[in-house]
């Protein structure tokens, strides 16, 4: 099963593209609230006003002792939430790319995928049990939608006559519609159940544990997911030779000419389009437009 986590390990190593950032472990378990952060193997680069990485969380460096490979910290820096760390958890130390930060840039990905412009989606199902007499009806529990796919009526347990005359209406008064989407029928309909098939935005990872499934995206998506976060991380830096951070001002005309960082990520950018164009015509196939009459 496909985690967040999985996609974050993924986007990291082609980011890199085969760098090992120094790394260390940290010498007895953490709490969320612990400042003083012992660590296992000889300090390397972990000096004073230095930021490292356990796990999703980033701390900076107040203070060091030598003697004791002991670190005084600032818990849960840049943003990252401050949480428990097992005995040995590994520590990497100014980490390129943060794991947090990749998993922002997958979210980002995730909500921009299901912009009309890309046209991915999720399909979801909601059934709302029906009077027979109200011509609008609140569609319960139902706090995002892209658009209404299909509607349908239980006549029988095994016939599900479709409704072919209805409105969505958005935006309704929830002192009356308390999801504030509303399924107007503009035609008959006994007192039935009706399932309602919707198409809807993607759903953002919680944390690095949650599952590919949860947020609505197809296993098919992850390689899409890990292209996007790629694209948006790099933004104006380049993988492996072209970290302009380690190249001298001397050097860096030379070895880093003007457009390099751009020229990076444009087999990327076509790559990630092609795979949108791939997707959108695979979801098309399952869910063709359909035209009621």
């Amino acid at each position: 099963m496909t985690t967040a986590g999985n996609l974050v390990d993924r986007t990291a190593q082609n980011l890199l593209a085969g760098v090992v950032e120094e790394r260390n472990k940290i010498a007895s378990s953490l709490d969320a609230s612990t400042t003083s952060v012992p660590i296992e193997y000889s300090l390397g680069s972990l000096r004073e006003q230095t930021v490292f990485q356990v796990d999703s969380e980033l701390m900076y460096i107040w203070e060091v002792n030598t003697a004791s490979k002991t670190l005084t910290v600032e818990r849960g820096f840049g943003g990252t939430t401050a949480a428990t760390h097992a005995d040995g958890a590994i520590v990497v130390v100014s980490p390129k790319f943060p794991r947090w930060q990749i998993l922002q840039a997958l979210n980002d990905e995730l909500a921009d995928l299901s912009s009309p412009m890309n046209g991915l989606f999720q399909m979801k199902t909601v059934d709302i049990s029906y009077n027979g007499s109200d011509r609008q009806i609140n569609l319960t529990g139902i706090t995002s939608m892209i658009d209404v796919y299909d509607v349908r009526w239980r006549y029988l347990s095994d016939d599900y006559p479709v409704v072919r005359r209805y409105r969505l209406m958005r935006d309704m008064p929830t002192s009356d519609f308390p999801s504030g989407y509303v399924l107007s029928l503009d035609e008959p309909v006994m007192s039935s159940t009706i399932r309602v098939i919707y198409k809807d935005k993607y759903t953002a990872f919680s944390t690095e544990a949650s599952t590919l499934a949860s947020t609505g995206a197809s296993t098919e998506l992850a390689d899409l997911l890990v292209l996007g976060a790629q694209i948006r991380l790099l933004a104006s830096r380049e993988v492996k030779r072209n970290f302009v951070e380690s190249q001298g001002d001397t050097r860096r005309a030379d070895e880093v000419p003007a457009g390099a960082m751009n020229a990076s990520v444009t087999n990327l950018l076509r790559l990630r389009r092609d795979r949108i164009q791939a997707e959108a015509a695979r979801l098309n196939r399952q869910y063709p437009t359909r035209i009621r009459k």
